[in-house]
């Protein structure tokens, strides 16, 4: 077809220009994988995200906790004169509980709302439902913004507690029951399920692990230090080299890495270390090295495994005291 002169900005332009970047747009959805090689930092071919909704199923797996979520400094100072009004009498100035009522550091509620994108989201609902107040305030009466203050300054107490606060100190913390430690490790803890003899055993973790607050830490948030997924950042691919210049080794799998396996329609099946995930593309590299980056659509599933799950999942069950026993149990094992 033979066009005439035109000039840029007229409606002939816009006309011709939006049916070029349809064609584009069309040949590139056919496209369902992007495949980079090894030392290759850009997929051969770029596709735009496709507006499809993450597949549906099974209930996904809690994910890890942050260990200090950001706390709005100006919210968390009107939550506490709320808190010094409604709330120190029974769970006592820093939320560790008093005579007359119970610590909340570590109750559901609290650290499901810290970990929560929005402060007061689940800590919002459960004032709703109503809980008493030393100031004889209906709780249902917070208003969303008080509850958000009080969201922040509960997370500050419970990020006071972790390692990398200004005012943690290390206690006594091997004051379980090392007997009643091994009976819910090989019990109802479900720790022995993993750990056995000939695999991820812990016999001498005490002596590799040489505080108890080392340990402690360790058996709680397992990852901690980590390089992440696949053992290198997030598990992305090693950074290319020079043109012309043979392609890095691929990192070495490591073994508490997140694996991912991918059935799409019309493809053949995928598996390998996680690198990325969204609610549009899932990146994977697979024992070769090479890098897979594939759309989620219709009919496409997504099954990953975390080695580290069932720490993760613990975390929703098991009591300070319990914590405690399995500590006193571990550093029996030298």
């Amino acid at each position: 077809m033979k066009l005439g002169p035109m000039r840029i900005g007229t409606p002939d332009a816009l006309v011709i220009g939006l049916a070029a970047f349809a064609c584009a747009a069309a040949s590139l959805s056919a496209h369902q994988t992007v495949v980079v090689q090894p030392g290759n930092r850009q997929p051969s071919a770029q596709q735009p995200p496709a507006p499809q909704p993450p597949p549906t199923g099974a209930a996904a797996a809690r994910p890890p906790v942050p260990r200090s979520p950001q706390v709005d400094q100006a919210a968390h100072d009107r939550g506490r004169a709320l808190w010094a009004i409604d709330c120190v009498g029974c769970h006592g100035a820093q939320a560790r509980g008093s005579d007359t009522g119970p610590n909340i550091i570590r109750s559901e509620t609290v650290n499901f709302d810290r970990s929560a994108p929005q402060a007061g989201s689940v800590l919002g609902p459960f004032l709703k439902a109503g809980h008493p107040t030393q100031s004889k305030k209906p709780s249902a009466s917070f208003t969303d913004a008080e509850i958000a203050d009080l969201a922040n300054f509960l997370r500050a107490r419970v990020n006071d507690t972790m390692r990398g606060s200004a005012i943690f100190t290390v206690g006594d913390i091997v004051t379980g029951d090392a007997k009643a430690g091994a009976s819910y490790f090989n019990g109802a803890g479900g720790c022995a399920g993993c750990h056995t003899a000939s695999d991820r055993s812990l016999a001498g973790i005490a002596t590799r692990i040489g505080t108890p607050v080392d340990l402690q830490q360790r058996f709680l948030f397992p990852n901690t230090g980590r390089a992440g997924r696949g053992g290198r950042g997030r598990g992305g691919a090693p950074p290319g080299g020079p043109a012309g210049a043979p392609a890095p080794a691929a990192p070495a799998v490591d073994r508490n890495a997140i694996t991912v396996a991918i059935a799409a329609p019309n493809s053949a099946p995928l598996s390998g270390v996680l690198v990325e995930e969204s609610d549009f593309y899932v990146t994977l590299r697979d024992a070769d090295g090479t890098v897979h980056t594939v759309r989620r659509g219709p009919g496409t599933r997504v099954t990953k495994t975390n080695p580290l799950q069932a720490h993760i999942d613990l975390l929703d069950r098991i009591t300070d005291a319990q914590i405690h026993d399995v500590v006193a149990y571990l550093e029996t094992l030298k």
